[in-house]
């Protein structure tokens, strides 16, 4: 295999660490200024927070020249619906389409199980570029919820 290629597939056991630092130094750096430091927690899961996620969803990691360089999630909430989740891309590798390739990956993995519709939950209402990204995919808003410095927005797609 050349290094410069670029693929996804899910995730194992031996990728959590990798996984885990993709998520919280996306997070730290998307999230440190729009979250009140009061309530802003870094990093945002430690390994046995993120090991149990970890085990109620399958991940998937876009792996760029044998590192993980973006990560995401799904999660099943019945037989017809699930959710996206942990969607992060290192910040030196955003806007190249990694995360819009991981997210078209999981829409897939998701009509093979059988899901009807997707929700993306906890959208954070001032992380403009998670709401536009969202929104340009093809998810509506359908639910807003009140948190202790705002709201989160929920978003759900048919497919």
């Amino acid at each position: 295999m050349k290094s410069e290629e670029a693929f996804i597939r899910k995730l194992d056991a031996k990728d959590v660490m990798e996984a885990l630092s993709v998520i919280n130094k996306s997070n730290a750096e998307a999230y440190r200024k729009i979250i009140p430091q009061k309530y802003f927690k870094e990093p945002v899961f430690t390994y046995e927070e993120f090991l149990k996620k970890f085990n109620e969803m399958i991940f998937y990691g876009y792996e760029l020249e044998g590192k993980i360089v973006g990560v995401a999630a799904l999660q099943f909430l019945s037989k017809c619906s699930g959710n996206v989740r942990f969607v992060y891309v290192l910040p030196e590798h955003q806007r190249k389409g990694i995360g819009t390739s991981l997210i078209t990956h999981i829409e897939a993995e998701a009509r093979r199980f059988g899901l009807k519709y997707l929700i993306v939950p906890y959208v954070d209402i001032n992380a403009n570029w998670a709401v536009n990204f969202y929104m340009k995919l093809g998810y509506k808003v359908f639910e807003k919820r009140k948190k202790p410095w705002g709201y989160d927005l929920f978003f759900k797609k048919v497919l």
